[in-house]
């Protein structure tokens, strides 16, 4: 590090602990004004007191004297402050820290990433608070209402495709951060992702190469331990929204699962239904291998033939 970087930071450095100092300031001169009484029914409450919080912000961690006490409105007990800043009632970190962290998360893919990008600008956070800011708004979303998109003035006769299919993430395990060496930690585990890709046929294209490509599609995906018809609803929402009741044609691929073929029966009964090439072509390669004997050129001979067809 030279001289003008390390001069740099430095003055970073005490520019946050100035935002950090004076956002502080503000919020206590926000809860002091107020005083100990609910947001909502304006009542004062019982048995009040003041309680020290810390709420983790982009420029550090703002020490704040809170009220706290029994509100009869509500019947329970609370904080004025989190309701007053429409935050979750035991929420400790502020919007702006959270939408940041949120929308890096989803940039980078991954939430350890997500916590190395956060300390290069500034907010050292591991990635286990990342990732539950992450699933905290991404449930939110799920359960909120979309209007489905109009649809624009002379659209043109389209057709509709939607893929669907399964696929193994890994996550940690019950023993994750134990020693990799011990036989019996169980570290790692491997569950399903549900997704589904959607798009309009007409925005098929080529590159110069002539390598196929999509224009433009929306991906839906669900994580795991998501049942088929909540997975289901979510597909049939976003189509919904893309144009599914206007599409002239609608085409479903899949593999070969009960449950996809079951929830395309229940969503799309009057679609062109496909079972998708790779998955047709691996069922008939087990078939030839049984018949013909694994490696042999009878069984190439003979999938080959049945996949050009």
């Amino acid at each position: 590090m030279n001289w003008l970087q390390a001069l740099e930071q430095e003055v970073l450095e005490e520019g946050r602990e100035w935002t950090r100092h004076r956002l502080q300031e503000r919020l206590q001169k926000e809860i002091d004004e107020m005083g100990p009484v609910c947001p909502q029914s304006g009542l004062m409450l019982k048995n009040q007191r003041r309680r020290s919080i810390g709420l983790r912000s982009v420029s550090g961690v703002l020490e704040l004297k809170a009220w706290y006490g029994y509100c009869t409105a509500q019947s329970c007990w609370i904080y004025p402050c989190p309701q007053m800043w429409a935050m979750e009632p035991y929420q400790r970190i502020t919007p702006e820290l959270q939408s940041r962290l949120c929308y890096t998360g989803a940039q980078v893919g991954s939430y350890e990433r997500a916590a190395q990008m956060a300390s290069r600008w500034g907010s050292k956070v591991s990635d286990d608070l990342i990732r539950d800011e992450v699933q905290r708004e991404g449930e939110m979303a799920n359960q909120a209402s979309w209007a489905p998109a109009q649809s624009p003035k002379g659209e043109g006769e389209f057709s509709m495709v939607i893929m669907m299919d399964g696929w193994m993430v890994r996550e940690r395990g019950a023993d994750w951060g134990r020693n990799k060496k011990l036989k019996s930690t169980h570290r790692v585990d491997w569950h399903e992702i549900k997704s589904a890709v959607i798009y309009r046929l007409e925005q098929e294209a080529q590159t110069q190469s002539g390598r196929g490509m999509l224009l433009e599609k929306y991906i839906v995906a669900r994580p795991p331990e998501t049942d088929p018809v909540s997975f289901g609803k979510a597909v049939h929402q976003e189509g919904l929204r893309r144009g599914l009741a206007r599409a002239s044609r609608v085409y479903v691929v899949m593999d070969g699962a009960i449950w996809l073929w079951d929830l395309v029966e229940d969503r799309y009964a009057d679609s062109v239904k496909t079972l998708d090439f790779h998955h047709a072509s691996q069922h008939l390669w087990v078939i030839g291998h049984e018949i013909y004997g694994e490696g042999t050129p009878e069984s190439k001979q003979w999938v080959s033939g049945l996949l050009h067809h």
